[in-house]
């Protein structure tokens, strides 16, 4: 069976050959409207720091339909593609440390870009959906 999570050092150099990596959080609510968290990590256009994107999307998806980067953001406020927030690191494992401050156990189930979909299916699965 394949390894799914990314140890500190893979995400790191995904990173710098200039890919994303990305975590599924899980479920959030914004005024009665179900939605998901995610993180996406970057370097900076110059690559001297890492940039960590929160997402809160809507819940529009299935186990058949995972495309989370089009479900639209639960802030009405926002476009597409628009994060939440995002906060820039000059330092990966400061990011990595905060990340786990705010969502402990978050740093151990980075993925590859993309495969955050998969944490998706996985999560409506666990939420008896089919």
């Amino acid at each position: 069976m394949a390894r799914r999570y990314l140890l500190p050092d893979e995400a790191q150099s995904a990173i710098d050959r200039g890919r994303a990596v990305e975590c599924f959080i899980g479920g959030c609510q914004r005024e009665d409207r179900a939605g998901i968290q995610w993180f996406s990590i970057r370097a900076s256009q110059d690559k001297n720091a890492f940039i960590l994107r929160g997402y809160e999307t809507a819940d529009l998806g299935s186990t058949e339909y995972l495309d989370l980067y089009e479900f639209g953001p639960l802030n009405p406020d926002l476009e597409i593609d628009e994060p939440d927030e995002e906060t820039v690191f000059e330092d990966f494992n400061q990011l990595l440390r905060a990340l786990d401050a705010r969502f402990p156990g978050s740093s151990a189930k980075l993925v590859n870009e993309a495969v955050v979909q998969e944490e998706y299916r996985a999560f409506k699965l666990g939420s008896g959906e089919a």
